[in-house]
């Protein structure tokens, strides 16, 4: 739920100024499948970028996780003998610049490289947040000049965590 509100608060807030910005604002939501090395997880994600230039963005990204715990083997020197160990990825948030080369009107590509933080709990192992550099790669499709498909796989190097991976299907609005 806070995720919708925030969705909603973001659109609202920049959609009425946007418009004489000439499409410089984007907004994406959608979905990811991340891969932990303890454990799977799917969320919900929600980007806002605004385009400096022509060739590079920055973006604000929200990821509300969806899936419940997911069992993990028993961390080394826990005893597990009394719980079942499983993790959950809750939520994260982060800021990433993105380089962006237009292929067509319709078509670009772009790499990315920024910062993330998420929070995991876990009953053994860690818990609490974490973060990390992440960075990855991907391309928008618009079908016109305001709607369109954005895919992208995304790695994040955590500080006290293996890394994660991330491939993902957004919805993207131009304002």
């Amino acid at each position: 739920m806070k995720h919708l509100i925030l969705t909603t608060a973001l659109v609202a807030a920049f959609s009425a100024t946007a418009h004489a910005q000439d499409s410089r604002f984007t907004l994406s939501e959608g979905y990811a499948y991340q891969q932990f090395d303890e454990f799977n997880a799917h969320s919900l994600n929600s980007r806002l970028g605004y385009n400096l230039t022509d060739f590079i963005r920055v973006e604000a990204n929200a990821v509300s996780g969806l899936s419940g715990s997911s069992g993990i083997d028993c961390p080394v020197g826990t005893d597990c003998s009394s719980i079942e160990p499983r993790a959950r990825f809750r939520y994260g948030y982060g800021v990433s610049v993105a380089g962006e080369y237009p292929v067509s009107e319709h078509l670009s590509m772009f790499a990315r490289i920024g910062y993330d933080i998420a929070n995991f709990k876990a009953t053994a192992g860690p818990s609490g947040d974490d973060s990390g550099l992440a960075f990855g790669a991907g391309a928008d499709f618009f079908f016109n000049d305001a709607h369109g498909v954005r895919l992208e796989y995304s790695r994040t190097d955590f500080d006290d965590r293996d890394d994660a991976s991330s491939w993902g299907i957004s919805y993207v609005r131009r304002f």
